[in-house]
């Protein structure tokens, strides 16, 4: 099944029978049928009809709300699950302070390891880079979260190694692009654009997930209670960001799929093209949809829904949770 991107501004989704018309200014620019969509992303200026809606609902395709420079807005679904007792025992883990911050140090511990795999295997011969110290470095604050108390020493700890991590990413790129570690809001070079694009659809993906499954988006145990911020999907994410964007980011970038011409400067930001937004997505869709997976059985929208579906039993069963794990 398809998942569309509509960025053309101005354009309209119109229901046709039981197909998805995409139209601007009395021409058609997309027909499929209903049965092939799974998600529509709405980018911008883009207007769905009432009946499109209530067919989209009905068939249980949701649909995703983007600014134009790509910041999630929201989402429509049909109604989710209606399990208000996970939710009951989610409060109640959150509640029990040992078992949160057990859980929020597998999550720290296990992004860590990640980082370290993805900088194991993506170290270049050819750049003057000591990625052992690094390593060690970071292997030196991972052991120390059996001593960390808090969920802020133990955030400070995914801090350093975040820091770590993105100076050794920059040594990880071969391209025409520089990346002297993240910025965003707004991002202000390729680079970060595509990170932060391609972090804003992850996170998209795992909060369509958790509310399929009626998990309550915005208790996490790493991440703490912030008004308007899915917190347990930022959890999940972390799982997910270095097998999944960083490992695209790389091969779009040091493969030359991205280039200079993809983008646009606008004042102190950077913003992708038309041209190179639609390049972007169909990557990103071969990606998510089982392109470099471990060991190449699943797709990793199929990880995503396994990795929660593993959560729901760690928290109402109580056994342990054993996050996504990428082997180098």
């Amino acid at each position: 099944m398809a998942v569309l991107y509509i960025r053309e501004q101005g354009s309209v989704i119109q229901k046709m029978g039981e197909r998805i018309v995409v139209t601007k200014n009395g021409s058609q620019l997309l027909d499929i049928p209903v049965f092939k969509v799974e998600n529509i992303a709405v980018i911008g200026n883009v207007q769905v009809t009432t009946q499109a809606l209530h067919m989209l609902m009905e068939k249980g395709v949701d649909i995703s709300y983007f600014t134009f420079s790509g910041k999630f807005l929201g989402s429509t679904a049909a109604e989710s699950s209606k399990n208000i007792f996970l939710r009951f025992e989610q409060y109640s883990f959150y509640l029990d302070e040992k078992r949160r911050l057990g859980m929020a140090k597998v999550i720290t511990d296990n992004k860590i390891c990640n980082q370290m795999a993805l900088i194991k295997q993506y170290k270049r011969k050819d750049v003057k880079y000591d990625w052992l110290a690094d390593l060690k470095q970071m292997d030196e604050l991972r052991c120390s979260l059996s001593k960390k108390i808090t969920a802020n020493e133990i955030l400070g700890v995914e801090g350093m190694c975040s820091n770590i991590y993105f100076s050794a990413f920059a040594h990880m790129l071969d391209c025409e692009f520089s990346f002297n570690g993240r910025n965003r809001r707004p991002p202000r070079d390729p680079v970060n654009v595509i990170i932060s694009l391609a972090y804003t659809f992850l996170t998209k993906e795992v909060s369509n997930a958790l509310d399929a499954e009626s998990f309550e988006p915005y208790l996490g145990f790493l991440h703490g209670i912030r008004y308007g911020r899915k917190s347990l999907a930022l959890d999940i994410v972390e799982e997910f960001r270095q097998p999944v964007v960083d490992r695209l980011v790389l091969l779009l970038f040091n493969k030359r799929m991205i280039s200079k011409y993809d983008f646009d400067e606008d004042g102190d930001r950077v913003l992708l093209t038309e041209g190179g937004f639609k390049k972007f997505c169909k990557e990103y869709e071969n990606w998510m949809n089982g392109r470099n997976t471990y060991a190449r059985e699943k797709s990793y929208r199929q990880r995503i829904r396994e990795q929660i579906a593993k959560l729901k039993k760690a928290i109402r069963e109580g056994v342990d949770y054993h996050p996504y794990r990428w082997e180098a």
